[in-house]
């Protein structure tokens, strides 16, 4: 799971700094500059898409966590009835 999310947080971390670098190149900004902010941008992607793929793995484990609970209740519960 975590090899997943670093992947996808690189991948879009390399995707937006070139982004942000031909941004920055078609705006006439000094070559340093763009390469500057596009590093930072990258970063802040990088970040960002790490909490975000956490965050969401951890809502579909609890989900899937309290479906598996919701479905082991109702076959005791119907067990019971039966006898």
């Amino acid at each position: 799971m975590e090899t997943t999310v670093k992947r996808t947080a690189t991948i879009a971390a390399v995707m937006s700094f070139f982004v942000l670098a031909l941004v920055g190149w078609f705006s006439d900004v000094p070559t340093f500059t763009c390469g500057v902010r596009a590093l930072i941008g990258a970063g802040v992607v990088y970040v960002l898409v790490t909490i975000a793929s956490r965050i969401l793995i951890r809502i579909a484990v609890d989900a899937m966590i309290s479906s598996a609970t919701r479905a082991s209740r109702t076959e005791e519960t119907s067990g019971e009835r039966r006898t």
